[in-house]
């Protein structure tokens, strides 16, 4: 695990404690010497030690108990240590100096007085330092499951985008197949059309997202496709304000809500089946076609209604409208800004 960028909070810590010594000794209120120079040489060092042997065995237990929630455990485990370690840091201190004779030697009560003081220094220098660990890794999480959900949420959408294209491709070419043989030329004509689909399709396929005005050329391309095996039974009517044509939709939204009516309903001259695509004030879009079910053996599964409702979802969007009355059936989407 890469260790915390800590040197901040390591020289701020040290310079507090410093002070702290130095308070705790008047040496402030000493006059300017030799003598005073050698006390803040010393708590300086001693200073630095105490805070760089804590921190130490706070890195060790890190590797241990990596973890946020092992957070409560590693403290319990690290705070008697690192006051143990603050004493004999202390105690090295008061030795080194009575045995080398640097400045006024240290009375033999001053080896007990340093219990508090290094409990004190403990849980100071514990605390600051597994406060800035913690933050960290919690950024750090914060940032891992973000870009994770951002994984998840490509993956997904990309798994949803495999599920309409081979259904668009298995209807067209049944519509190529039946043309076929009842017409060359618009069999030739409806070849063309379907190539200019398809560059499409695969062009956007590669994004989530469209703006409205990109999906529309592709519907009214598509229609053509349909338009040519449906006459006069299938009409399409637009409505479409110009401001609204540079929101963005999940792309092949709309084909699917197109494609589905055209599956799901009966489509002859005397009941000819109308799609409208309209857009509300409110910035959403509402495709709707007059209501007339085939009879169908098997219960449809809505799985196309099913992408489209777990596209929006996964961006984190209003859920889409679902209406069904005796006459007609209607789906609103919203439509995004950029």
């Amino acid at each position: 695990m890469k260790p915390v960028n800590d040197r901040w909070i390591r020289v701020s810590g040290i310079s507090l404690l410093l002070l702290l010594d130095l308070y705790s000794m008047q040496i402030f209120v000493q006059p300017l010497g030799i003598t005073t120079i050698k006390y803040v040489l010393e708590f300086l060092c001693l200073t630095s030690a105490t805070w760089e042997v804590n921190r130490w065995i706070l890195v060790f237990f890190r590797r241990l108990f990596p973890l946020l929630s092992q957070t409560r455990k590693r403290i319990i485990l690290v705070l008697p240590l690192c006051w143990v370690a603050s004493i004999l840091v202390d105690w090295l201190d008061m030795i080194i100096i009575n045995t080398t004779g640097f400045h006024k030697p240290y009375p033999a009560s001053a080896f007990f007085n340093t219990f508090p003081g290094a409990l004190i220094f403990s849980v100071l220098i514990v605390g600051v330092q597994e406060a800035a660990y913690y933050f960290e890794r919690l950024i750090k999480a914060e940032k891992e499951a973000e870009a994770l959900k951002k994984e998840n949420l490509q993956t997904q959408l990309d798994s949803l985008k495999q599920q309409v294209s081979p259904h668009f491709l298995f209807n067209s070419l049944n519509t190529l197949s039946f043309l076929i043989g009842d017409d060359a030329k618009q069999a030739e004509k409806f070849l063309d059309e379907l190539s200019k689909v398809y560059r499409y399709l695969l062009r956007n396929n590669e994004h989530e997202l469209t703006n409205l005005a990109t999906e529309m050329q592709f519907i009214r391309s598509y229609f053509h496709l349909l338009k040519t095996r449906y006459g006069d039974s299938l009409h399409l009517k637009l409505a479409i304000e110009p401001r609204f044509e540079a929101y963005l939709l999940p792309s092949l939204t709309l084909q699917l809500l197109l494609e589905n009516a055209v599956k799901h309903n009966i489509i002859h001259k005397t009941q000819p089946l109308t799609v409208q695509i309209i857009t509300q004030p409110d910035g959403q879009l509402t495709v709707k076609n007059n209501l007339q079910k085939k009879n169908q053996h098997l219960p449809s599964t809505q799985l196309g209604l099913a992408n489209i409702a777990a596209k929006f979802r996964l961006l984190n969007q209003r859920e889409i409208l679902v209406e069904e009355t005796d006459h007609e059936f209607a789906v609103t989407i919203p439509l995004m800004t950029n």
